[in-house]
């Protein structure tokens, strides 16, 4: 029987993050089913949160949002080693800690907002982004929000794809799909 959430569509806002957001997001990710399909690397609560106040100093190299759906908390997204002198890119990295919003278009449109952000706050011509071969949903999510696959390779014992998003293809969607821009930042 689907749940409650696959029966309809939601209104899916970027916020910035807080203390808060960085302790709920460290207790989430902390379970078999989310690690199975994203390359977290564990650490300490306390380092995650040193991690986020290095975050909000100007020259951070790296960057987050969190993803609400409805109002509910249930991810974050963010770029990091943002290179703003040699290569002009940065790494993108998504993880919808709610299984129940899995497959819902929620990441593609968080991706494609953010990355629309991350271009105009940044000056730099690309994104990358790592995936597991295996996690089909995160692969299809990237390419539809215009990632393009430049290789495949093994990493621990799991072949894993590392894509790109060039300044120039950021797709659109159309407004009645999108509702991101409720949430922007200041």
């Amino acid at each position: 029987m689907a749940t409650e959430c696959c029966k309809r569509s939601f209104s899916v806002q970027l916020r910035p993050q807080g203390r808060e957001q960085v302790k709920t997001y460290w207790e989430k990710v902390r379970n078999e089913k989310t690690l199975a399909h994203f390359p977290i690397k564990l650490t300490s609560l306390d380092e995650a949160l040193a991690r986020f106040e290095a975050s909000q100093r100007a020259d951070a190299d790296s960057f987050g949002l969190c993803i609400y759906a409805d109002e509910q908390y249930i991810g974050d997204v963010w770029c990091y080693g943002i290179d703003l002198t040699e290569e002009k890119m940065a790494m993108l990295s998504i993880c919808i800690f709610e299984p129940d919003f899995w497959g819902k278009g929620i990441g593609s449109k968080a991706i494609c907002e953010f990355s629309r952000r991350a271009f105009s706050r940044y000056p730099i011509d690309k994104l990358g982004a790592f995936t597991f071969t295996d996690n089909l949903a995160s692969l299809k999510m990237l390419r539809k929000s215009g990632f393009q696959e430049i290789e495949r390779f093994w990493e621990e014992g799991k072949e894993s794809i590392y894509l790109e998003l060039c300044r120039k293809e950021i797709p659109v969607f159309s407004t009645a799909e999108q509702t991101l821009n409720e949430g922007k930042e200041s």
